[in-house]
Formats: structure tokens, sequence, C-alpha cells
């Protein structure tokens, strides 16, 4: 199964819109389960929800083969800790998705670490998720001593 999630703080049509077209066009043959937001889109071929409580959403994340989303902070956090394959689509500034552009950013980062795939437009996505069968995300590791010499340097320039 493919969970599809958009996050809870804006609504992100062009996702949606891109895998529903898919699978209605039967480039996904699997089963695809969304959390589509506020957008506008409606999904014709998917199952969807537009907000889910926390237990159903892990649920559905735990449940998922692979996990398609914007390239939020929280959405990757949750897919990595769980070990899933996760191809994002970053939000863009210039289709109204979010204020400035720094989901590319992470996304790359991401990418960059091995905990993700990218696809740079939503024409990506048939191709990408073909790709991402044979991907396996590298473990996260927060490197708490770094984080808190970080946080304590930063917090003697402040007084």
């Amino acid at each position: 199964m493919i969970f599809v999630t958009v996050g809870s703080m804006f609504p992100f049509d062009r996702l949606i819109k891109a895998i529903d077209e898919q699978v209605a066009a039967g480039q996904i043959v699997e089963e695809v389960v969304a959390q589509i937001g506020s957008g506008s889109y409606e999904p014709q071929s998917i199952k969807f929800e537009r907000f889910m409580e926390k237990a159903e959403f892990e649920s559905l994340l735990g449940a998922a083969d692979v996990v398609v989303s914007h390239a939020g902070i929280g959405s990757i956090a949750t897919a990595l800790n769980l070990g899933k394959p996760m191809l994002v689509l970053p939000r863009l500034k210039r289709y109204g998705e979010h204020v400035n552009d720094h989901q590319v950013a992470t996304a790359r980062k991401y990418q960059e670490l091995g905990h993700v795939m990218v696809a740079d437009e939503e024409t990506d996505l048939p191709h990408m998720l073909t790709r991402i069968r044979e991907f396996t995300p590298v473990p996260r590791h927060i490197n708490v001593e770094g984080l808190v010499n970080r946080i304590g340097r930063y917090l003697s320039t402040i007084g």
C-alpha cells in the first residue's frame, strides 16, 4: 500500500491530483490511501481522508510499503522512525504551496543523507515510485552531543 500525506498545515493539491490521475490511468496499480488536508481537489480514484486522528495516521503509515509526502520535517522524521521508504515532492512557492522554497533544501539534504528519494516535479512520480522499490532509507541518527553544543554556543551569544 502507498500512503500519501500532505501534512496538516497547507493544502497540496498538486501532489494529490498527480497521484489520483496516475491511479486512474493505471500507472499506479497498488492500493493508495491519502491524507489530503484542506485542499480543494477531491480525489476520484484513491481512498482519502482530509485529516486523521494520530492513531489512524500512525496505523496507515506503519502498514504502508511506501510513503509519498511533501518535504515537511515532521512527515520525514515519522517515516524515518518507522524505516519506511519515502518519496517526497517539495511544496513550491511559485505554485503558492508555501511562503518560500525551504522544502526544496530540506528534501535535498535528506536525499543527500540517504533518508528519502526526491521527485522534482509531479511528472517524476511514476518513475520514482518504480525506483523506490529498490530504495532502503539510511537510518537517522541524531547527534545529541553536537546539538547540545550548538545550543550552548547560541545561548552564550545572547547573554
